[in-house]
């Protein structure tokens, strides 16, 4: 259908970079005449149509900033991949006349609200030192005053993309998510059916500072529905350490445990530590997010199963979504959830080289 080719996609069957194929599609010249009939021909195949809001950016540049922890402060398993995902997003769109303004606050996920966000967002504001078009920002941290420059922001017409977990304080924002009550329900139906005895099943959830973990609630909820025989010991775990030694003083608590659900990246990859050492190994073991550990563990039968929140989806969703807005005025929704997926050892090889291949641009 008209419009849904990207530039991206008809660069690949071009051979040539987005930059040549927005110089052709927007009449700037700058390639020989085989290379323009090339694009051409191929975006009409496509059905590609220009767009013309995206053409007029080259007369005044548009602005978008995003706010988001640093790197090294955040959780390299997911935090981090959100940021990826909002990267590869940001390139696709590199040949428009976009300005992109990235603040990354010196703070840890685990901290009570980020300080250094208030400042930037009162900043955006006060259009200090440029009008900004668009915001994305990280809505775990946010403070109350962070969420009423927020608000005031969108009030001045600035278009405002949440990723991740915020309060309902803030109006007329977009909110970008992980739907983590199906994460949890995923995790739970998997357990039923592989778990055949009586016996504990322990979940190893996040200790929320803003909010009770839907993934951990949602799987108790519907295990306990579905095997009432079973004893469900929820453990809320902190994030900003690593839980070994915890994880294991739990674990031989119980002489029964039948399975183990850890909602969140770096549990998973606490416990995949512990089982290593310890050699505690629970009959079924359900853990978060496709990464180098699980993918291992899923391939030497550690881990019976991974849910993925795909949160690389979320960063670059979070983009796409404020683009289309901004460019082709496609209303912004309240609320977008990405799906979850349930990957096992005979489907982990190909969702691990996809996601090898958006984070590093490496062949599958």
């Amino acid at each position: 259908m008209a419009g849904k080719v990207t530039l991206k996609q008809i660069a690949e069957q071009a051979g040539v970079s987005l930059t040549s194929v927005h110089r052709v599609l927007n009449g700037k010249g700058g390639c020989s005449e085989a290379v323009t009939e090339k694009i051409l021909r191929i975006a009409q195949e496509q059905g590609y149509s220009v767009n013309v809001a995206a053409s007029t950016l080259k007369k005044q540049p548009m602005h978008i900033a995003l706010i988001f922890p640093l790197r090294a402060k955040g959780g390299k398993y997911f935090l981090n991949r959100i940021l990826e995902g909002y990267l590869t997003m940001r390139d696709e769109i590199n040949p428009f006349n976009i300005i992109f303004q990235e603040f990354y606050t010196n703070v840890s996920v685990t901290s009570e609200f980020d300080i250094q966000t208030e400042t930037i967002l009162r900043n955006i504001y006060n259009d200090q030192p440029v009008h900004y078009d668009g915001v994305l920002v990280y809505g775990l941290n946010l403070s109350p005053k962070a969420e009423g420059y927020l608000n005031r922001i969108v009030g001045k017409g600035t278009k405002v993309v949440v990723l991740e977990k915020c309060s309902e304080s803030l109006e007329d924002i977009c909110k970008v998510v992980v739907n983590d009550a199906v994460a949890g329900s995923m995790a739970a139906e998997l357990m039923s059916k592989f778990i055949y005895d009586k016996g504990s099943v322990l979940v190893f959830g996040q200790n929320m500072m803003n909010g009770t973990d839907m993934n951990s609630s949602s799987f108790c909820n519907l295990l306990s529905k579905f095997r009432p025989e079973l004893k469900i010991v929820e453990v809320p775990l902190n994030l900003d350490i690593n839980q070994e030694k915890l994880i294991e003083e739990i674990m031989r608590k119980y002489d029964d445990i039948q399975g183990v659900y850890c909602t969140c990246a770096r549990h998973t990859a606490s416990l995949l530590k512990t089982i290593e050492e310890s050699k505690l190994k629970p009959k079924f073991v359900i853990g978060s997010e496709l990464f180098d550990r699980t993918y291992e563990a899923l391939n030497n039968d550690v881990l019976d199963a991974v849910i993925d929140k795909r949160p690389h989806k979320v960063g670059y969703k979070g983009l796409q979504l404020l683009i289309a807005n901004l460019l082709k005025n496609e209303p912004l929704p309240a609320l977008y959830q990405v799906m979850p997926r349930i990957i096992l050892k005979a489907n982990c090889n190909y969702f691990y080289d996809e996601i090898k291949e958006k984070l590093y641009g490496e062949d599958s």
